[in-house]
């Protein structure tokens, strides 16, 4: 069952949210999915200073997974220079990163308030000629592996591949060394980091697992 179907109150819910915060915004049921459609107006010290038409495509676990969030109306360019995918959606960050900043709610609320807006805030800066705030990651292999190296010490693939393998099986103990390589065990290095990953969902630690094998193998093809 959708997530709908097994709340019946959760999709007026989601309406009366829209309704009573982002009143230019829409649910519609599409095909079995939840899509919001509609303008999108950024606000700042009370006053709107720009709008976007966007689209937002709730996932089958909402609201305990990331939405897809398209600009639609064809003003942001599909590159990754702008934060946006070839598919047309935007570069909110790294699912894990976002997780852990979220508790695991990503509620329609709390996506629009938080990185919906950080990110058409940034890109309207970028139209005024302004540089891309401060502090956001790279995309792909490479935001992925930023991630890893501030939470936990280390950016190269081989090591977080073979840390978030044994993560995914329930095998990482508090005695191995931590994977940052600084010699000592994970209870006393990056003990907190450890115990944070461990509750974020399989599928997206076996997703970067993934992106960290392909790496590897591109880097090997290279050589």
């Amino acid at each position: 069952m959708r997530w709908y179907e097994k709340d019946r109150a959760a999709l007026p819910a989601l309406e009366a949210t829209l309704r009573a915060r982002y009143p230019s915004l829409h649910a519609f049921v599409e095909g079995g999915v939840v899509n919001v459609r509609g303008t999108y107006p950024v606000v700042a010290d009370g006053r709107e200073v720009d709008r976007y038409s966007i689209e937002i495509k709730l996932p089958d676990k909402y609201p305990h997974d990331l939405p897809q969030v398209f600009e639609i109306g064809g003003r942001i360019p599909r590159t990754l220079d702008r934060h946006i995918f070839p598919c047309g959606a935007l570069c909110l960050g790294v699912r894990e990163e976002l997780w852990l900043s979220h508790g695991g709610d990503f509620s329609i609320a709390r996506v629009l308030d938080g990185h919906v807006r950080g990110f058409l805030v940034g890109n309207s800066l970028v139209e005024e000629g302004d540089g891309w705030p401060d502090g956001d990651r790279s995309h792909g292999t490479a935001g992925i592996l930023e991630f890893y190296s501030s939470h936990l010490g280390t950016s190269d693939p081989l090591s977080v591949a073979k840390f978030l393998h044994a993560l995914i099986l329930d095998k990482v103990r508090g005695h191995w060394q931590c994977p940052c390589g600084s010699g000592a065990i994970i209870r006393k290095c990056h003990k907190d980091a450890v115990q944070a990953l461990r509750t974020v969902p399989k599928d997206i630690l076996v997703q970067s697992a993934m992106t960290m094998v392909d790496t590897l193998k591109k880097r090997n093809a290279a050589a």
